[in-house]
C-alpha cells in the first residue's frame, strides 16, 4: 500500500482500465532481450558507456542490474474512492468517487496515491465503470483539441481501437461528421454505434472526393505510410493529427501542394510530464492554458453525465484484479476495453507493515550478524550501496522501504529473503534491525534521523544529513539524548583505498587543496531540482569538504561559498583549517567532456600528489614517488565505509561526530555567499 504524500489523495481502486494497445506495447517491450532493447534506446547505452569509463565495469554493471530488475506499474486510467487526503489538499473529501490518471500514479492495484490534478470528482450518475475511461478520453479530447474539430467539421479517423472509438464518440458529441477506417468489421461497427457517418475498412477505398478537415490517426505506424493515405483525404490546409505512434514520414510535395499541418498528441493533455504540474500541483491560468489535464478529465466527466457519451460500451472483457495477468493472453481479436475490478473490501491498510521474522540462526546477538533496514530504494540504493552492503558477510538487509512499494519489492527480489514495505515505520518499529540506512530523497533525511535515533537505531544517513540550520539542531539534539547510538553520514570518499595512501605520504604542516569537481545536467523534471530538496550542491558538496578535512586533519576554521551561477549549480567554495591549510573547490564547470569528472591536486612541502577520477594516482614527496592506476575497478570508498559501520556497531564504539559540525560550516555558507 503505497504512503499518502502531500499534494495528494489515497484511494481504493474500484475499477480500471487497460489500454490494450498501449500497455500491450510495454509489456512487450520489457520483455525483450537485452540487446533489443539497447537498439531501442541508444541513450541510456550511451549513458551505460560513460559510466563505465567513469566508475568501472562492475559498479556499471550493478547500476545496470538494478535498473533493469526494477518492476513497473502498469496502467494510467482508474476510478476509486478516496480513503485519506493529504492536509495541504482542502477541496476533495473521504469518501468521494474520483477518477485518476497517470502512468505511476493511477495503476492497476487496489490502492493509488494520486496528485492532485491527476484527481477528477466524479459527477452525481456516473458508474465506476465509465469514470475510470476518464483518463482515456482525455486523450480523445486532446486529439480533437489538436484538430481544431468543432461543430460542422468532416473528420475521419484512422484506427478505431480504444482510443480510436472515444475520439469517434467524442467528436460526434462536439457535432462532428465522422469517417472510421479500421480493417476489423467489429470495431467499425462499434465505431457506427458510437457515431460515425461512415466506415471503410481501408483509407485507400475512401473516394477522393471525400475532403476533410482533420485526420487523426489512431493506429500505430511506425514506418510512416499512413502519413500520405491522410494526406489523401485533406482539404487544403487541413490538420493531420498524430495520436499513436506514428513516424512522421511523408512525400513534401503532397504535403506543401495543400499546405497541410501535422500536429502530435502528447497524452492526456497540457501539464503532461511537467512535474511542476503532475507533481506539485502548480495550475496554468485558464487564461492562457484552456485545456489542461484535469479540464480535460472535468469535460470527459461531464460528457459522461450528461449522456453525450457512454464509454462503458466499449467494454468487451472483465477480469478480476486477481487474474489480470490474462489480459495479454487473451486470443485474437484483442478485446477493446478490459476492465479489471476490484474487491468491495480489499486488504485493509496498515499502520506499517509486518518485517517477516528472520531465521533463528541469524537473531542472535553474538552471532556477529548486523541487521539493517534500508529506507529508500532509488538508484544509489539499489544499484551502489545494496550491492556493497551484500558483499559483506556480517550484514543481513532485513528490509526496504519505498513511498510506494513497487521500487523496494524489486530490490527485495534480489536479496531473496528481505521485506518490501512502502511504510518507513515498520522498518523502525522492528525489533530486530540493528540500523537503518537513510537514503531517501533529500526533503526527508532529517526527520528520519530523529525518527531512527529515538527509535534505538544506529543510523547511516546518505548525503545532505538535513537541508537548513533548524533541522541540524535538532538532530544534534537528539543524539545527544542517545549518545549509545552511532551517526554516520555516507562520506565514503575519505575510505577509498588512494585516499589511505594519499594520506600516508602527506606531510605534517599547512597544504594546498584544489579539488575541480564537473557535474553533467540533470533532466529539466529531476526530482532534486524542486526547491523542497534543497538542491543539488548541498547534495553533494559535503563529499569534497569532508575529504579535504580528512587530509588537512585539522578542524575548518571558515568556508566560504561564492556562487558563479547559481541555477546550474555552478560555485566556488574556500574552505581554511586551523592549521593553515586552505582548499578550493571548483563545483559544477562542466567543461570539455574530456575533461575529468574529479580531479584532486594537493600541493603541500617538498610533495605534489594529483588524483584524477579515482583511477589514476601520482605522488611526488620525500617519502617516495607512486603511480597507481585503477581503470577497471575505481573504489570510491564504498567498500571501506559499509565495512567500518559495521565494525563500529559490532564493537560498540564510537565515532568522530564532525559531520554536525561540518554541516553547520556548510548551512551557514550557504545562507551568506562570500
Amino acid at each position: 500500500m503505497p504512503v499518502l504524500q502531500s499534494g495528494t489523495v489515497l484511494v481504493r481502486t474500484q475499477a480500471s482500465v487497460i489500454s490494450t494497445g498501449t500497455e500491450e506495447v510495454q509489456n512487450r517491450e520489457t520483455r525483450l532481450p537485452l540487446l533489443m532493447k539497447a537498439w531501442q534506446r541508444p541513450d541510456l547505452v550511451a549513458l551505460v558507456l560513460q559510466k563505465w569509463r567513469q566508475d568501472g565495469l562492475q559498479a556499471t554493471r550493478h547500476a545496470v542490474r538494478n535498473r533493469l530488475n526494477r518492476p513497473l506499474p502498469a496502467g494510467y486510467s482508474c476510478a476509486g474512492m478516496i480513503e485519506a487526503v493529504a492536509p495541504d489538499i482542502t477541496d476533495l473529501q473521504t469518501g468521494q468517487l474520483v477518477a485518476c490518471g497517470g502512468i505511476g500514479h493511477a495503476r492497476h492495484a487496489q490502492w493509488n496515491v494520486v496528485p492532485r490534478h491527476l484527481v477528477c470528482p466524479v459527477p452525481d450518475g456516473v458508474s465506476a465503470d465509465n469514470a475510470a475511461f476518464a483518463t482515456l478520453t482525455a486523450i480523445a479530447l486532446h486529439a480533437l483539441q489538436q484538430g481544431e474539430v468543432i461543430i460542422g467539421c468532416q473528420i475521419a479517423v484512422i484506427g478505431c481501437g480504444l482510443i480510436g472509438q472515444l475520439v469517434i464518440e467524442t467528436a460526434n458529441a462536439a457535432g462532428a461528421r465522422v469517417m472510421a477506417i479500421d480493417p476489423q468489421t467489429s470495431r467499425c461497427d462499434f465505431a457506427r454505434q458510437g457515431g460515425a457517418t461512415e466506415t471503410s475498412e481501408n483509407a485507400g477505398s475512401v473516394p477522393v472526393t471525400e475532403q476533410y478537415d482533420a485526420v487523426l490517426i489512431c493506429a500505430p505506424d511506425p514506418d510512416g505510410s499512413m502519413i500520405d493515405q491522410a494526406v489523401r483525404l485533406c482539404r487544403d490546409r487541413a490538420i493531420i493529427v498524430c495520436v499513436g505512434n506514428v513516424a512522421i514520414r511523408a512525400n513534401r510535395e503532397t504535403l506543401y501542394r495543400k499546405d497541410i499541418t501535422i500536429r502530435q498528441v502528447r497524452s492526456y493533455g497540457p501539464g503532461r510530464y511537467d512535474p511542476q504540474y503532475e507533481q506539485h500541483g502548480i495550475d496554468y491560468p485558464i487564461g492562457y492554458v484552456r485545456w489542461t489535464i484535469n479540464r480535460n478529465m472535468q469535460t470527459a466527466l461531464d460528457l459522461m453525465a450528461r449522456g453525450r457519451i457512454n464509454p462503458s460500451r466499449l467494454i468487451t472483457q472483465r477480469l478480476p484484479i486477481q487474474d489480470a495477468a490474462r489480459a495479454f493472453e487473451l486470443a485474437n481479436p484483442t478485446p477493446l476495453a478490459i476492465l479489471i475490478e476490484y474487491p468491495d473490501t480489499p486488504t485493509p491498510p496498515q499502520t506499517a507493515s509486518p518485517i517477516p521474522t528472520p531465521k533463528p540462526a541469524q537473531t542472535k546477538r553474538n552471532s556477529g550478524i548486523i541487521h539493517i533496514g534500508l529506507i529508500g530504494a532509488g538508484n544509489y540504493a539499489g544499484g551502489v550501496l545494496v550491492s556493497h552492503l551484500r558483499q559483506n558477510k556480517n550484514v543481513r538487509i532485513t528490509a526496504i522501504s519505498s513511498p510506494d512499494g513497487l521500487a523496494a519489492q524489486g530490490i527485495a527480489r534480489q536479496i531473496g529473503d528481505a521485506a518490501a514495505t512502502s511504510n518507513n515505520q515498520a522498518i523502525l518499529n522492528d525489533s530486530d534491525t540493528d540500523a537503518v540506512i537513510i537514503a531517501s530523497r533529500h526533503n526527508s533525511h532529517a526527520a528520519l534521523t530523529v525518527q531512527a535515533l529515538e527509535a534505538g537505531k544506529h543510523v547511516w544517513v546518505e548525503k545532505p544529513l538535513c537541508l537548513d540550520l533548524a533541522q541540524l539542531e535538532s538532530i544534534q539534539n537528539t543524539h545527544a539524548n542517545h549518545p549509545g547510538l552511532i551517526l554516520m553520514v555516507g562520506h565514503n570518499r575519505r575510505h577509498a583505498p588512494m585516499a589511505q595512501t594519499i594520506l600516508n605520504y602527506l606531510p605534517n604542516g599547512p597544504k594546498h587543496f584544489t579539488y575541480h569537481v564537473r557535474i553533467h545536467p540533470l533532466p529539466a523534471g529531476h526530482w532534486l531540482h524542486h526547491r523542497g530538496q534543497g538542491g543539488r550542491v548541498l547534495g553533494e558538496i559535503s563529499h569534497f569538504i569532508d575529504l579535504l578535512q580528512y587530509f588537512a586533519n585539522n578542524p575548518i576554521q571558515n568556508l566560504h561559498c561564492h556562487w558563479i551561477n547559481r541555477q546550474d549549480d555552478i560555485c566556488l567554495w574556500r574552505v581554511v583549517f586551523q592549521d593553515g591549510s586552505v582548499g578550493d573547490i571548483h563545483y559544477g564547470q562542466a567543461g570539455h567532456r574530456s575533461i575529468a569528472k574529479e580531479r584532486l591536486e594537493i600541493i603541500a612541502t617538498d610533495t605534489t600528489i594529483v588524483l584524477t577520477n579515482w583511477q589514476k594516482l601520482h605522488i611526488r614527496s620525500p617519502k617516495g614517488n607512486l603511480t597507481r592506476r585503477h581503470w577497471l575497478k575505481p573504489d570510491k570508498g564504498h567498500t571501506g565505509i559499509i565495512a567500518d559501520f559495521i565494525r563500529t556497531l559490532s564493537e560498540d564504539s564510537t565515532t568522530d561526530q564532525h559531520e554536525i559540525t561540518l554541516y553547520r560550516h556548510i548551512l551557514n555558507a550557504l545562507a551568506n555567499p562570500a
